[in-house]
């Protein structure tokens, strides 16, 4: 019996922390999918488990903060950003929900035997931009300009990401406008400079912090030319499209890993999973603002339609 479990046994549950970079309401579905998923395989927060939440409310700087702060607290198991996780701790197991690609950015030498004290989902998040993309030319046939707009805080590569990204769209026969931000002035900037080049498309790599102010972009461009990003949440504040992975899916499988780790498995002996489920969302009161007449081909695969 590991230590975690034997804990939950004798009326000691296991603390799990989680470090939430977004707000509680943001962050609900999400955590939700988390609780619901530990709650089928036995675990339920208050009763056998006790989850400790810390919200940065999309600034990365507090981000840092509150990891540093479930660390100092000696918790038995942490939740969220693997960089950062990883970064305070070597020996706290830990589960990421969200890895963009973990082998690619150096968190961890194979998906199948991760080592040390991480593991969680990949969410292959560069792989979708192709296609991100190819829904962008459907929606808008002659399309040649673009803006991509990103967070510099998500990662510490991500202008070499980003690079990667205004290659494929070059590929495409189209010229990009890349806008990194680090901060909520800089996304007022970027916004001003959007208006001022008035590209076809935006698309919107998001971020914990392009997330948390999601409403305000939309609020300013949404209604101006079409916005297609990752995450329901964005087509719910006005983007014209989204197509990610699902991730309130990966949230409630990374509840296996919980699971698995309690009842005595090392974090470094899980393979590292990757999306099964990807999501098409697309808000037809913002194509009707925008003149845009979704195409059939697109309609016919969309897995929501917000009316």
């Amino acid at each position: 019996m590991s230590a975690l479990l034997a804990m939950a046994d004798e009326g000691r549950p296991p603390i799990i922390g989680q470090a939430v970079p977004v707000d509680p309401a943001t962050d609900a579905p999400y955590s939700g999918a988390l609780r619901d998923g530990l709650r089928q395989l036995g675990w339920v927060d208050g009763k056998n488990i006790t989850f400790v939440m810390r919200y940065a409310n999309g600034d990365p700087a507090k981000l840092h903060a509150i990891v540093n702060e479930l660390v100092d607290l000696r918790v038995d198991l942490l939740v969220g950003d693997a960089r950062l996780l990883k970064e305070a701790t070597s020996t706290i197991p830990i589960v990421s929900p969200t890895m963009g690609d973990p082998v690619r950015t150096g968190l961890v030498a194979s998906l199948a035997r991760p080592g040390g004290n991480l593991t969680g989902l990949s969410a292959q998040s560069y792989d979708i931009w192709p296609k991100q993309l190819e829904l962008a030319r459907e929606l808008v046939p002659n399309l040649t300009r673009i803006c991509f707009l990103f967070d510099t805080n998500d990662e510490p590569d991500a202008s070499a990401h980003a690079a990667e990204f205004e290659g494929l769209a070059r590929d495409a026969g189209m010229t990009v406008l890349s806008l990194p931000v680090g901060s909520v002035g800089d996304i007022q900037g970027a916004l001003k400079t959007i208006h001022k080049k008035r590209p076809q498309v935006l698309v919107v790599w998001s971020s914990p912090l392009l997330t948390q102010y999601r409403g305000a972009i939309m609020k300013s461009v949404g209604h101006r030319l079409p916005v297609i990003s990752d995450g329901r949440f964005f087509a719910e504040a006005g983007a014209l499209l989204t197509y990610s992975v699902d991730w309130p899916d990966l949230f409630s499988r990374a509840a296996g890993y919980i699971d698995r780790i309690l009842r005595g498995a090392k974090p470094g002996d899980l393979p590292i999973q990757q999306p099964t489920k990807f999501e098409l969302v697309i808000n037809a009161q913002t194509a009707k603002a925008l003149r845009i007449k979704i195409p059939e081909s697109i309609l016919v695969r969309a897995d929501k339609m917000i009316r």
